[in-house]
């Protein structure tokens, strides 16, 4: 099961990352965010509230939705307004590469497991391909 709910994940992120760009032309790049964060409080909440998991927070816990808030503002506005100029999927192509990000804080910031050869070669032929998909991609 945990699967499928990565997949339907991924699919969505699908998505909402062909979405982002024509709300952003729509909208603006900063009104397309804001009104994303306000409609995702309002659907959090009606999934929170029968959830269960209303557990009290003492004040340190807050740091981890923070940083996510925080980290995934920054990652919205800048893939609105740098999506705005695209008519194609690129935009989207080019945050794929974000796992980068993720293996590189995962290994040397948050001192994880080490990556093997055969991790780091899959990582460079995933990002190769996500470059080769993106190449000569039209505006």
């Amino acid at each position: 099961m945990s699967y499928i709910l990565l997949f339907v994940s991924a699919l969505f992120l699908g998505i909402a990352n062909l979405v982002f760009p024509r709300a952003s032309k729509a909208l603006g790049a900063a009104n397309t965010t804001l009104y994303y964060y306000i409609c995702a409080t309002g659907l959090a909440l009606l999934y929170w509230i029968p959830a269960h998991e209303n557990i009290h927070l003492k004040s340190i816990d807050w740091r981890w939705p923070v940083l996510i808030a925080v980290s995934m503002l920054i990652s919205n506005l800048a893939y609105c307004y740098g999506a705005e100029h695209f008519d194609t999927a690129l935009p989207a192509v080019i945050r794929a590469l974000s796992f980068f990000a993720t293996a590189f804080i995962a290994v040397y910031v948050d001192h994880g497991p080490a990556l093997t050869l055969k991790d780091w070669i899959g990582l460079a032929l995933v990002a190769l391909g996500i470059i080769i998909f993106s190449f000569h991609r039209s505006q």
